[in-house]
C-alpha cells in the first residue's frame, strides 16, 4: 500500500484556507495593511501600556538660598513678594498685582551672556492669571503659567538687566504681571537649565534648550505699594 504523505483529512483544506488568506491580504491597499498592523502592536502592548510615554520622574525639591547651577547661570533664589506698585518705575495694577522672585545670579563662563538666559532660567507653576508676555498679551490659565515670560530688574537701582557680565554677581528680581484680585498665599517657582549647543538652522552656538531642572515652593509676603516721598 503507497502512503499519500500530507493527505490526512483536512491538510488540504487548511493549506487551501492559508492560500486564499495570503492572497487577499496581497490584495489589500497597503495604507490599510498599515492601519492593521498598528492597530495590532496597540493591541499587543496594551498589558505594558501600550505606546503611551512612560511617566516622567518628579523634578529635585531645590532650596532657598542654595546655589543653581544651570549651565550659563549660578542661580540663588531668596523670596518672593508682592505688590500692587512695587517701586516708582512701575505703573499701578488696578485689577492685580506683580510677583517678584528675588535672586542673585552669576555669570559663571567666560562670555557675557544677554537678557534672554536671565529671562528663561525662572518661571512660576500653577498660578493663574499671569501676563504672558511683559509687552501684552494673553492672560493664562493656571496649566498655562509656565508660558509667561518675566522682566528681569536689577533690584539695586530698578533698572532692566539687558546683560550678565561673566564673574560678577546681580541681584535680581524677576517680575510677573498678574491679574487678580488677592496675591497667592505662596507660588511654585521652576529653574530652568541649558545646553550649549549650535543651533540645527544658522551657525548660532550658545546656551539653549531650556529644561526644567527643579523647583522649590516658597511663600509669598505682600508689600504695600510704592509712594513717592512728599517734597
Amino acid at each position: 500500500m503507497l502512503c499519500a504523505v500530507g493527505t490526512t483529512p483536512g491538510a488540504s483544506a487548511k493549506r487551501a484556507l492559508i492560500g486564499r488568506a495570503l492572497t487577499k491580504l496581497r490584495d489589500r491597499p497597503l495604507k490599510q495593511l498599515a492601519t492593521w498592523a498598528a492597530a495590532g502592536a496597540v493591541v499587543l502592548s496594551a498589558p505594558f501600556g501600550g505606546w503611551a510615554d512612560a511617566a516622567k520622574p518628579p523634578l529635585p525639591v531645590l532650596k532657598v538660598d542654595t546655589v543653581i547651577k544651570t549651565g550659563p547661570l549660578d542661580v540663588t533664589l531668596h523670596r518672593v513678594t508682592a505688590s500692587t506698585r512695587p517701586g516708582e518705575k512701575f505703573n499701578e495694577s488696578k485689577d492685580g498685582q506683580y510677583l517678584l522672585v528675588f535672586g542673585t545670579v552669576k555669570n559663571s563662563g567666560k562670555e557675557t551672556l544677554s537678557n534672554l538666559e536671565l529671562r528663561d532660567v525662572v518661571r512660576l507653576q500653577g498660578v493663574d492669571g499671569l501676563e504672558r508676555h511683559p509687552t501684552g498679551g494673553a492672560w493664562l490659565s493656571a496649566d498655562e503659567a509656565e508660558r509667561a515670560t518675566p522682566t528681569v530688574y536689577n533690584a539695586a537701582d530698578s533698572t532692566t538687566m539687558a546683560t550678565v557680565v561673566p564673574e560678577l554677581s546681580y541681584e535680581v528680581a524677576w517680575v510677573f504681571e498678574r491679574r487678580g484680585e488677592a496675591a497667592p498665599s505662596s507660588v511654585n517657582v521652576e529653574v530652568r537649565g541649558f545646553t550649549y549647543r549650535q543651533r540645527t538652522l544658522d551657525d548660532y552656538t550658545g546656551w539653549l534648550d531650556p529644561t526644567d531642572l527643579g523647583h522649590l515652593r516658597m511663600p509669598v509676603t505682600v508689600k504695600a505699594p510704592y509712594e513717592k516721598p512728599a517734597t
